[in-house]
């Protein structure tokens, strides 16, 4: 939430005649999704692992950061209690990304975590030749394209 609310920016537009801002209306704007996304991913790549602990004399669940003097938890920091998991084999956090398809140039690498991929052909059926008949009645043809089709490998 504090990467989305600092990003908020005020924007303002005038109203009046020939230009003039006798009146302005002003309002929060959320900074570029671009912007966010990046700052999230700069958060996320910084984020430091945090232990839970129970205040024995509040009864409270509190997190405590590394025991390292250097570091210490900030507000603004992204924090995890516990590793995440790989998605890429099967878990009961994920069915893994075996047999999961892919687009050749750009996500087969990573999204089949270095297992490789198949590739295989696939007829698939598509309306085309489309016309307009009389007024609102649009006929097409059907045609059959052959297509690569790239799943990730297993393993």
């Amino acid at each position: 939430m504090g990467a989305v609310k600092s990003g908020l920016k005020t924007t303002c537009k005038c109203h009046g005649v020939s230009g003039s801002c006798a009146v302005r209306t002003c309002w929060k704007q959320l900074s570029p999704f671009h912007d966010t996304g990046r700052l999230l991913k700069f958060r996320y790549d910084g984020a430091m692992r945090a232990l839970s602990a129970t205040n024995a004399a509040t009864g409270e669940t509190e997190l405590a950061g590394p025991r390292r003097q250097s570091q210490s938890l900030r507000t603004a920091e992204l924090v995890y209690l516990e590793e995440s998991p790989s998605f890429c084999r099967a878990s009961r956090y994920s069915q893994g990304t075996g047999g999961r398809s892919c687009a050749k140039d750009t996500s087969c690498q990573s999204l089949c975590c270095g297992r490789g991929y198949n590739t295989a052909m696939r007829l698939t059926s598509l309306s085309c030749h489309c016309q307009v008949r009389w007024c609102c009645h649009v006929e097409c043809q059907t045609c059959v394209r052959e297509e690569e089709v790239y799943t990730c490998k297993n393993g």
